[in-house]
């Protein structure tokens, strides 16, 4: 507790040095701008023109002056409703009302003022835009939205899915149990950056979301899944940028409650197929919000608290290798808390500081899915903090200043219930210890980011430059992992009494540490050649270090770099230069972008909108040096290893079972630990390029359209893959049993490769509409997803079993381990849905009655179809049959889903009302079959596993009331 005390501290006098140092700066990731252009009668531009923005809700004002071209532009302004007001002397001032600010967008206005012949103030209305004015492709969610949509689980980023080309995806990974993912561009959610009130929440050990927060804490959110500007970064895919809520002048907030049980929820297919009643179910979701002034028009205060508690019972469905467990319900408990408070302070009529502390715990069971034993399952454990201090000015007309300082941290503790051996069948049933557990993550960021950015009127046309640094120290990234200590069995068929094919036992302590700084910096200008053409061109420098690794001490790297037998092209890698022994940390990261929008009838109805880009991710640990890290700072490897694929057998003849005696250690050395990882000298930052071209067209003020082509390639995208096959070491001809491995010192080690590529194309149709009592919007994508990395274009698992069960016994295997980068290698993409759509609508009826709901669509993913067996004795039992031209060859099913929410506002008097809400998710029950097994040796190939309402899938049709108490 001192150490986090005196790091807030610090935090904070830093903070105070960069608000004496620094005179003027500019950003837009937790804000937004109002920007436009003054004329006179005659078109003429206007000068010297006082322009007032007032924010309706705190009374804070920002003060400019137009420059020579009649234009102006006000930064940094927190979300909101604002009037704007043009005074100049002579001239009748024009007051526009209801200018609305999103977040990281630029609202823009033209204000005509005419020659005052009476002293009198001119009040218009301002239209809010349903096109976008950028090169950039996404969306908006605003307040309205996140408190009107259905929204199972309170989880903003699920309506992250509004923007064209989204998924929605739940994170697999053993820390983020149950959170949801928006997956675009071909990735599974692991290469979005997420930003809160400008403060860094990505996760660098996984990618994808850090933190969550409570959906009353949030004010709205922006996702662009494309072609955004230099100052956004770390991400390949997209960025989600979100603001959470301030007080305001006025004292109000909620008590909310939201509850459902089995009684409201229908069967699911796994029930209905097992002959299982539906177990109990029980679910609450409750607490408050509030939010007013400390000092009127000057500091306001914010404050929340969520707490979610759930029982939800997992049912098992082995396909009768356990009929005794088939249909039966075990318990699941899941626990989450959530906090926030945030301060904000108009300093001076151009200063604002804002402080944000963010809190989260979560406790939850790992691993329940319909094809693992009760005891397969683990219990884990998250807690979450963030400290932020935030500071804008605005210096003149043409220049202002943001610093962001936060401090955060994450544990993570999974923990089994059981020490059980692991047991695999073919179908991707297991039981046993849960092979992911115990395991701990950790990660502590502080994080320094400032921007600066100025107005210029150059040659006649305005130039908007923005320049930024941002250092995050991560002085502690790592964690552990202790493996089982009773071993993992593989069985060759769907029987609990089949003969077993492999037995592994892992030994050692794994500890990794990857400890890095990141420095990061942008130069961009937004030229307004004319009335009708702007161009966006930028610059991005990205540096980490956590790349860096000496491998000279690994065993493993040191055999790779001296042997001379054997010559594949990821062998030769280690052969180059130092072959890796020092992996450096990337150090010529440049993105330039360029963006332009030509507004072809000059009165922003119709856009034309593109770009080109070069854009860096954050080399996530888990994807590059984590194990590698871990094969050179701790003793942890394969200990024992067995294998044989007719069944492996007894000095007596008879087939092994768990618990004889263990037959002879494949593993040269007896039981020594054979280093399992080493990282290719080939490992460097992932990074992608992206050209768009796009058309927008507000028909009116009721209706928007804008359709857009996107191509993006994916470069050095890092993967894992098994890289020790069995050799014809004897020289019979034949490679089977008999034979050795290519490095027969080490065991089925694994080769962390930096040459994966993906590509993908996409065509984007989406509109948006507008009436009194109707909001619409919705897009339909299609998009065709290939790559060598069947997880996702942002993942680093070739096989994905969360994705095909039945994997389990091939995890990071290539289907050629000589060449993993071949043709049949390249295939579509586990996240590639040829067709997407999403529609979103909240319609006012009568007597304060609210309808509203989202229906989502997306056609099958793929799978691979593969025999199940050895075909050619390398030990590997992913091998493609003759007829399978290449992986992911197959599909599965499509999957919708509507939900709906009904509610209801009773006004109580004054300030205070209640809203009776329900709401129904799958509302049609669609069964939504996933998991399909590819496996031709199962019992159950090419069928589903797992279905709507099962574990980390979506719901069948449930129901859940709720109340909300406003004051």
């Amino acid at each position: 507790m001192f150490r986090r005390s005196m790091i807030l501290l610090s935090a904070a006098g830093l903070l105070a040095l960069l608000l004496v140092a620094v005179p003027a700066a500019f950003a837009q990731s937790s804000s937004g701008e109002i920007d436009g252009r003054v004329f006179d009668e005659s078109g003429g531009a206007l000068p010297g023109v006082t322009v007032t923005a007032i924010d309706t809700a705190t009374g804070r004002q920002r003060v400019v002056i137009t420059a020579a071209d009649g234009s102006f532009r006000i930064p940094g302004l927190p979300i909101g409703s604002y009037d704007v007001k043009a005074e100049l002397t002579g001239f009748q001032s024009v007051n526009v009302e209801g200018v609305v600010v999103r977040v990281a967008s630029s609202s823009s206005i033209t204000i005509t003022l005419k020659l005052a012949e009476v002293q009198e103030v001119i009040t218009v209305s301002a239209d809010v835009p349903l096109v976008r004015n950028s090169p950039s492709i996404g969306t908006v969610v605003t307040e309205k939205e996140l408190e009107s949509l259905p929204l199972n689980g309170r989880q903003f980023a699920s309506l992250g899915t509004l923007a064209p080309g989204t998924t929605l995806g739940v994170n697999p990974d053993p820390t983020k149990v149950g959170k949801l993912t928006i997956g675009l561009n071909g990735g599974s959610g692991r290469n979005v950056n997420f930003l809160v009130d400008g403060g860094d929440n990505t996760d660098d050990t996984i990618g994808g979301q850090l933190q969550n927060f409570s959906l009353e804490s949030v004010a709205e959110f922006s996702i662009q899944t494309q072609q955004y500007k230099a100052e956004y970064g770390r991400t390949t895919g997209g960025v989600l940028t979100v603001v959470t809520k301030s007080g305001t002048n006025e004292i109000d907030g909620s008590i909310f409650g939201f509850f459902r049980d089995d009684s409201l929820n229908s069967k699911t297919e796994t029930q209905e197929r097992t002959g299982a009643d539906k177990p109990p179910f029980e679910r609450q979701q409750f607490g408050f919000s509030v939010g007013g002034p400390i000092v009127r028009d000057k500091a306001h205060f914010f404050l929340t608290a969520e707490r979610f508690d759930q029982e939800a019972p997992f049912t098992i469905a082995s396909g009768g290798i356990f009929p005794e467990l088939d249909g039966r319900s075990f318990p699941r408990t899941t626990q989450d808390d959530l906090i926030t408070a945030k301060l904000t302070s108009d300093l001076s009529a151009k200063e604002l500081l804002q402080v944000r502390y963010a809190y989260q715990k979560t406790e939850d069971v790992y691993g329940a899915a319909t094809t693992v034993g009760p005891e397969s399952v683990g219990d884990l454990n998250n807690e979450f903090q963030t400290a932020l201090l935030g500071y804008n000015r605005l210096l003149g007309s043409d220049s202002f200043n943001e610093v962001v300082v936060q401090y955060s941290e994450f544990e993570n503790l999974i923990l089994p219930v059981t020490d059980a051996p692991t047991e695999y069948f073919p179908s991707g049933f297991q039981t046993g210890q849960n092979v992911n557990s115990p395991q701990s993550t950790t990660q502590e960021k502080f994080q320094v980011k400032d921007d600066f950015s100025f107005s210029k009127v150059i040659g006649g046309s305005r130039h908007d430059f923005k320049a930024g640094v941002e250092f995050i120290d991560e002085g502690t990234l790592g964690g552990f992992f202790a493996p089982g200590a009773a071993g993992q069995f593989s069985r060759a068929a769907d029987d609990r009494n089949a003969p077993i094919t492999q037995i592994i036992f892992l030994s050692g302590d794994f500890a990794f540490s990857t400890p890095n700084d990141q420095w990061r910096a942008y130069f961009q200008d937004d030229w307004y050649v004319n009335d009708r053409l702007t161009v966006n061109l930028g610059i991005r420098y990205d540096y980490t270090d956590i790349l860096k690794l000496d491998q000279s001490t690994n065993a493993l790297w040191q055999t790779l770099r001296n042997q001379t037998q054997f010559n594949e092209f990821y062998l030769q890698d280690f052969k180059q230069g130092d072959g890796g022994r020092v992996l450096d940390a990337d150090d010529d990261d440049f993105a330039p972008r360029v963006g332009f929008t030509w507004d072809v009838g000059g009165d922003g109805r119709r856009l034309l909108r593109g770009g080109w880009g070069l854009f860096y991710d954050f080399p996530y640990s888990n994807a590059t040096v984590l194990f590698p890290a871990a094969a050179v700072l701790s003793t942890f490897g394969i200990s024992y290893l067995h294998t044989d694929s007719n069944g492996i057998r007894n000095p007596d003849g008879t087939f092994f079972n768990i618990g004889d005696p263990l037959p002879p250690n494949q593993l040269p050395g007896g039981a020594g630990i054979a280093i399992n990882e080493v990282a290719s000298p080939t490992l460097q930052t992932p990074y992608s390029t992206q050209a768009s071209l796009g058309y927008s067209h507000q028909i009116n003020s009721t209706w928007g359209v804008n359709v857009e082509a996107v191509s993006i390639r994916y470069n050095s995208l890092p993967f894992r893959f098994r890289a020790n096959p069995r050799f014809d070491s004897n020289g019979d001809g034949v490679v089977d049993n008999n034979d050795t491995r290519r490095f027969p010192a080490f065991g089925n080690f694994r080769l962390w490769y930096g040459k994966g590529s993906a590509d993908y194309d996409a065509l984007n149709l989406s509109v948006r509409g507008r009436s009194g009592k109707l909001e619409f919007q919705g897009f339909y994508t299609l998009s065709e997803a290939e790559g060598n990395i069947l997880g996702g274009a942002d993942e680093f698992r070739l096989t994905a079993t969360e994705h095909q069960p039945d994997l389990g016994g091939a995890r990071d295997v290539s289907v050629d381990p000589l060449n993993p980068l071949c043709s049949k290698c390249f295939g579509p993409l586990n996240t590639d849905a040829r067709h997407r759509i999403t529609l979103s609508g909240v319609y006012q009826l009568p007597y304060g009655i609210q309808l509203s709901g989202v229906f989502r669509f997306r056609s099958a993913l793929p799978y691979t179809e593969h025999a199940g067996v050895d075909l050619n004795g390398d030990s590997f039992n992913l091998d493609l049959p003759p007829d399978v031209p290449h992986v992911n060859s197959r599909r599965g099913a499509s999957l919708s889903q509507l939900d709906v929410r009904v509610s209801k506002i009773f006004d109580l008097g004054g300030d205070l009302s209640i809203e009776v809400i329900g709401e129904v998710f799958n509302l049609l029950d669609d069964e939504n079959p996933v998991r399909f097994v590819g496996n031709r040796s199962a019992s159950n190939f090419g069928q589903p596993t797992t279905f709507a309402g099962d574990p980390n899938q979506g719901e069948q049709r449930l129901a859940q009331l709720g109340v909300r108490l406003r004051f």
